[in-house]
C-alpha cells in the first residue's frame, strides 16, 4: 500500500515537471490571479466616489451642502451640471454614480422652519459603489440638517434654549469596523480562485489517465486497496501545493496587509485542507460518473465557478429561492466561507467551526464513496479509454 502510494506520488511529480502547462496551472497561474485580485482591492475602502450636484437653489445653504458633500471622504463632487438632463448624461457615461438635486427654495424652506427636500438619484446598475455613495450622501445631509436645526432653534428661542435630541440612535460595528472591502473580499476571492483551479487540476490529473488510456497500466493490476492508495498518491501533490497557496493567502492579509486573524490560524488552514478534500470527493464523483476528461472539466468549472455567488458570504441566501438555498448547501465553499468569517473576522470558538470542517469532509466521503469505485472499475473497461 505504501509502495503504491509512493510510486504514484513520484509518477505525478515527474509528469508535472515535464509538462509546462500542467505545472503552470498549479504554480504561477494561481499566483498571478491572486496578485491581480490583491492589487485591485488593495485600497480597502472606497474613496472619492464621483457624484454630480444639481443646485437649483443657488443660495448659501445649497453651497454649504455642496461643500460638505465634496469634503466627505467617500465622495467627490465631480460635476455641477445646470439641470437634470445634463446630470443624467453624466450618469449614463459612468462619470457619476449618483446625482444630488437641491431644488429651488430650499433655503427659504429652512428659514421658514419647514423641511427642505434634497433628492438623491443613484445608478443601481452599479449597486456596490452607488450604495456606498448613497449612504455617504445621506450621512452628510442628515449631519447638515442637524446643524441647521440647532442654528434655527438658537435664532428663534436663544442659544440657551437649544438642547440635544432626547433620543439618539447609535450603531456599533461588531466585526470589520473599518468596512474594508480588502478584508471582506480578498479573504473570500483568494480561496474561491484556489478551489476552482484545484478542482480543474484534479479533474485533469484523474481524467488524463482515461483520455490517454494509461489507467490500466497505472493501477489496472492492483487490488482495490492498492489502487486507492495510488489515487491518493497522485492527488497528494495538489493538496500540498494548494495548501501552500492557502497559507500564502492568509499570510498576505494577516502579515503583509496587517489584518489580524481574530480566531485560530490553525483552524483556517484546517479549513483550507478540508475544502480541498471536499472538492477531491466532488471531482471523483464527476470523473467517476462521466469517465471523460472533457466532460469532467466542463462540469468542474461550472460547479466550482458558481461557488462565490451562492456561498452566502456576499449575497444572502436566506431569502433566496429554494433552488439557490439547495445549491448553496451543495457547495463545499459555502461551509468554508462560514468558517472563514467565524475564524478570521468574528473570532468564534474553534469548536463552532468544527461543524464546517465536518460538513466539508462529508463531501469527500459521499463523493469518493460513489465516484472512486466507478473510477477504479474503469481500469477493467478499455472501451472507456481514449475519450476526449
Amino acid at each position: 500500500m505504501a509502495g503504491a502510494f509512493g510510486s504514484s506520488l513520484s509518477r505525478e511529480l515527474r509528469f508535472l515537471a515535464t509538462h509546462f502547462w500542467d505545472l503552470a496551472l498549479v504554480t504561477w497561474v494561481p499566483l498571478l490571479l491572486m496578485a491581480v485580485v490583491a492589487v485591485q482591492l488593495s485600497s480597502g475602502v472606497m474613496r472619492g466616489l464621483p457624484i454630480a450636484v444639481v443646485d437649483e437653489d443657488g443660495t448659501a445653504v445649497s453651497r454649504e451642502l455642496t461643500r460638505r458633500l465634496d469634503a466627505a471622504p467617500g465622495l467627490r463632487v465631480a460635476a455641477r451640471p445646470a439641470d437634470m438632463r445634463a446630470a443624467e448624461a453624466l450618469v449614463r457615461s459612468n462619470r457619476a454614480y449618483a446625482v444630488v438635486l437641491i431644488p429651488a427654495n430650499t433655503e427659504r424652506a429652512v428659514l421658514r422652519g419647514t423641511a427642505g427636500s434634497v433628492t438623491t438619484f443613484y445608478n443601481a446598475s452599479y449597486s456596490t459603489p452607488s450604495g456606498a455613495a448613497l449612504r455617504e450622501v445621506g450621512n452628510v445631509v442628515q449631519g447638515y440638517a442637524a446643524t441647521l436645526a440647532a442654528t434655527q432653534t438658537a435664532a428663534t428661542v436663544g442659544p440657551g434654549k437649544v438642547r440635544r435630541p432626547p433620543v439618539a440612535a447609535q450603531s456599533a460595528v461588531l466585526f470589520n469596523p473599518q468596512g474594508s472591502y480588502e478584508l471582506q473580499l480578498v479573504a473570500l476571492i483568494h480561496p474561491a480562485l484556489l478551489h476552482l483551479i484545484f478542482m480543474v487540476a484534479v479533474a485533469s490529473a484523474l481524467g488524463r489517465e482515461l483520455r490517454d488510456g494509461t489507467i490500466g497500466a497505472w493501477i489496472g493490476g492492483d487490488t482495490p486497496v492498492r489502487a486507492t492508495a495510488a489515487v491518493a498518491g497522485k492527488l497528494v501533490p495538489y493538496i500540498a501545493i494548494f495548501t501552500g497557496w492557502g497559507l500564502l493567502a492568509i499570510g498576505y492579509l494577516a502579515v503583509l496587509r496587517g489584518w489580524p486573524v481574530a480566531g485560530s490560524v490553525a483552524m483556517l488552514l484546517t479549513g483550507y485542507v478540508a475544502m480541498y478534500l471536499a472538492y477531491i470527493g466532488v471531482t471523483l464523483l464527476i470523473v467517476g460518473l462521466t469517465l471523460t476528461m472533457s466532460k469532467a472539466l466542463s462540469v468542474a468549472g461550472l460547479y466550482a465557478g458558481a461557488s462565490f455567488a451562492f456561498a452566502g458570504a456576499i449575497f444572502p441566501v436566506e431569502s433566496a429561492s429554494a433552488f439557490a438555498r439547495l445549491w448553496s448547501a451543495l457547495l463545499p465553499y459555502s461551509a468554508f466561507a462560514k468558517l472563514l468569517a467565524e475564524q478570521w473576522i468574528m473570532g468564534a470558538p474553534v469548536g463552532q467551526s468544527l461543524w464546517q470542517v465536518l460538513a466539508m469532509l462529508a463531501f469527500l466521503l459521499v463523493g469518493g464513496g460513489v465516484g472512486l469505485p466507478r473510477y477504479l472499475a474503469a481500469t477493467r473497461r478499455p472501451e472507456t479509454w481514449g475519450r476526449r
